[in-house]
């Protein structure tokens, strides 16, 4: 399935639906005469998301992790030391942040394409197929314009009522208008029920393990496998749990991060499980049991982020903000690697959380996960009672082999949130959204107090999407 998957996207990844001509048109029109163009146009989308510009890297490990301070500040004049000081006026900075900004609107653009006739056309599809290509379209527009929301968009507890940001819902060359703070998060919260709602019960997921889904038999139609790779039923609920509790709306996130926590396949076992020692033991370091979403990056091996030889946090400023002396966090004890460099004649403290092997699980191999089980479980803790909240934690800490502490209130369960969301997403391109939802002014190892100058990033210079 996966190869499969890289052939189609080899032949529809440079597809520019921005890019309107008659004579693209009429592609357009022979391409969505069929389902197989829409399978093949929803699937060029995918392979966008996972480019080096958007979460292939800048959106997980590079750009957005530099901001939450996460890597050593190489030099003065680097981009690391930039962004540690939120010098968004740099032109290398202001570069990467165009690209990003750019190329999620080229994701938006392509699911577009999928969704502008796909009503029309319905006759074409068999069997569940239109909702579920519908579903994911619907549901990849919404994670996208939610990461330039959560980037560029305000501080979501000063909504403004002014216009913030175009959510584009067609194809044109034309600009679009920017829409105001709650006019962006309804458009969100639409697409992501519409799509919740043709998901259930239609979604192979809801009625088979993932295992299973993985192992699609050549009699059946393989593009509905490895459903962990593509927007599910259990992926938008988990989205879903996030932009509501962007939006401050926590019995909604409480609700839906519930149901990817309470999730069971069709042998009534858990869907996703909290990942434990044993997994890493297995060189299962991103933890696979617990994607819910993610990409598969089929260099990864090759690259410095595989090889675990060019990501770095010094040592003591690591364990001073995030571990306690002796810790067996797995965290620390599995994800990292203090070694010596002969070259330097130095002790270096390398990120291993994506290093590569041929002994590792077939499932883990190149993954980089974008949404995991254990975020639903942190959502459920800040949304819940303070009971609910350490009973969840009980288990995490058991998962993580760590020492059980007791959450007496609310600023105390704050600051473990904190905590718990840096050293679980080391790598993966959260912990400054969750900074800039709490308005922490306080960045671990910023040289910059967190302000609304910190969190919101300028739209890029000529911007006209």
């Amino acid at each position: 399935m996966i190869a499969l998957l890289g052939a189609i996207f080899s032949t529809t990844a440079c597809s520019d639906w921005l890019d309107v001509s008659p004579e693209t048109e009429k592609k357009k029109e022979e391409m969505f005469s069929k389902e197989s163009g829409y399978r093949s146009a929803l699937i060029g989308a995918y392979i966008r998301l996972k480019s080096t510009s958007l979460y292939g890297g800048e959106m997980t490990h590079g750009t957005v992790e530099m901001l939450a301070q996460h890597w050593n500040n190489t030099s003065k004049g680097s981009k690391e030391y930039l962004l540690s000081l939120f010098d968004y006026r740099n032109s290398t900075v202001e570069s990467s942040f165009s690209a990003i900004y750019n190329n999620l609107y080229k994701v938006i653009a392509d699911v577009n394409a999928v969704l502008e006739d796909i009503d029309a056309n319905k006759d074409i599809f068999k069997e569940n197929n239109y909702e579920l290509i519908k579903a994911e379209a619907l549901a990849l527009r919404a994670y996208c314009h939610f990461d330039i929301l959560r980037l560029f968009g305000p501080m979501p507890s000063n909504g403004p009522a002014d216009a913030i940001l175009p959510y584009v819902k067609g194809v044109s060359t034309a600009p679009n208008s920017k829409i105001t703070y709650r006019e962006f998060t309804d458009n969100l919260l639409a697409d992501l029920t519409m799509a919740e709602s043709l998901m259930e019960e239609r979604d192979p997921i809801c009625s088979r393990s993932i295992s299973d889904l993985n192992s699609i038999s050549s009699a059946e139609d393989n593009f509905w496998g490895y459903r962990q790779m593509r927007m599910n039923y259990y992926a938008v609920c988990a989205t879903l749990a996030r932009v509501q509790l962007w939006m401050g709306n926590k019995a909604e996130a409480l609700k839906y991060a519930r149901k990817v926590i309470d999730a069971k396949d069709n042998t009534g076992a858990k869907m996703y499980r909290l990942g434990n020692s044993d997994d890493c033991a297995r060189l299962d370091y991103t933890l696979s049991c617990e994607h819910i979403l993610n990409i598969n990056v089929q260099d990864l091996a090759t690259t410095s982020l595989g090889t675990a030889r060019g990501y770095e946090k010094t040592k003591s400023l690591l364990t001073s903000k995030l571990y306690s002396s002796g810790s067996t966090d797995i965290r620390l004890t599995y994800m990292w690697d203090y070694v010596y460099d002969s070259y330097n004649w130095a002790y270096n403290n390398y990120f291993k959380k994506y290093l590569q092997s041929d002994n590792m699980p077939a499932m883990a191999k190149g993954s980089i996960p974008l949404v995991r089980l254990y975020e639903m479980y942190l959502i459920a803790m800040e949304c819940g009672t303070l009971a609910e909240a350490n009973a969840l934690y009980a288990q995490m800490c058991a998962a993580r082999d760590i020492p059980e502490t007791a959450i007496d209130d609310m600023n105390a369960l704050k600051n473990l949130l904190v905590l718990e969301y840096n050293k679980e997403f080391y790598g993966e391109g959260q912990m400054f959204y969750a900074y800039k939802r709490m308005g922490i002014e306080d960045i671990f190892y910023a040289l910059e107090k967190g302000s609304v100058g910190a969190y919101v990033i300028p739209l890029p210079k000529g911007e006209t999407i």
